[in-house]
């Protein structure tokens, strides 16, 4: 993605690998604390007391709210929702005269986007209410998403200007964000997983004093896992895209022209479905995401091993 000038590509190039970092220590720190977490679980197991700001592990039945899943129309407690075009474009053009001298550029020359083509977005339902023998608690998700926002937005913030300033329109650079960020919140939350493999393309233009670039993105993602359910599916505009991802799709003002292939990866709880549940009691019956060590986590299996 272009900039103006190469001052600004080299920063926003530091910016992006900033985020990547992020990224990755928030995963490797997952790893890092998981014995810690199940050490936790068996001593609340061994004595269950309920206090708030200390952690709680509960077995029950996610019961509320009944929603609709929007891929399959399936009856649910909770979901999230990666939707994606199965390929980008962004076209972007150089202009002016580029000279070097040794390898010191002189000159003038402008990059500027021109046009991007495709989407990505994520969606979730929100927080979700389990049934116990003791109670009902409700489990609070936004919060692992709102935890990584958070890191995300100190990085972000500094690099959606000068992405702005080469002509990339910011609702495609929030919804790529918003994307990253709930791919590492649920694989916090409830192991998610789904590699996504790209492929890469560029098509260039031009004359010698004005060159155009086409980069061309196509993805694929051959599975999804987590501690819950999870999939993944391919439909096709004009034929199999069902109504409850058409809504999604208008609701953001995207017009899908007949025979565009989009991938929808979810990971989602059915309704009255059984779970385990590990976080940190908010006083309200409530179970939030409070720090590192505790985290807040769902499954289907035991995590504390029995």
């Amino acid at each position: 993605m272009a900039s103006s000038g190469s001052g600004d590509l080299t920063f926003v190039i530091i910016v992006l690998l900033l985020i990547i970092g992020l990224f990755a220590y928030a995963y490797w720190n997952k790893r890092r604390v998981t014995n810690k977490q199940k050490e936790i679980m068996k001593a609340f197991r061994n004595s269950p007391v309920i206090a708030k700001d200390n952690p709680i592990f509960i077995q029950g039945q996610a019961q509320a709210p009944d929603l609709i899943l929007p891929t399959t129309g399936e009856h649910v407690a909770w979901y999230g929702l990666f939707v994606m075009s199965k390929e980008t474009a962004i076209r972007d053009t150089r202009s002016g005269v580029g000279i070097r001298v040794n390898g010191i550029p002189l000159g003038t020359q402008q990059d500027r986007i021109d046009s991007v083509e495709g989407f990505h977005f994520f969606e979730t339902s929100g927080d979700f209410t389990i049934a116990t023998a003791s109670g009902q608690f409700m489990v609070r998700p936004s919060g692992v998403i709102s935890y990584f926002k958070r890191g995300a937005d100190l990085v972000a913030g500094f690099a959606a200007v000068p992405f702005e300033k080469s002509g990339l329109p910011r609702s495609f650079f929030d919804d790529a964000m918003a994307f990253k960020v709930a791919e590492q919140a649920l694989r916090v939350f409830c192991g998610f997983n789904a590699p996504i493999i790209e492929e890469w393309s560029r098509r260039f233009s031009g004359s010698a004093t004005k060159k155009t670039t086409t980069g061309r993105t196509s993805f694929s993602v051959t599975a999804a896992t987590a501690r819950i359910d999870a999939r993944v599916h391919e439909f096709m505009a004009g034929y199999t895209i069902p109504s409850g991802l058409q809504e999604l799709l208008a609701k953001r003002g995207i017009e899908l022209p007949e025979k565009q292939e989009i991938i929808a990866i979810e990971a989602f709880i059915p309704l009255n479905h059984e779970v385990f549940v590990f976080g940190t009691f908010d006083g309200d019956n409530g179970i939030i995401f409070a720090d590192n060590t505790v985290q807040l986590s769902v499954s289907y299996q035991d995590p504390a091993g029995g």
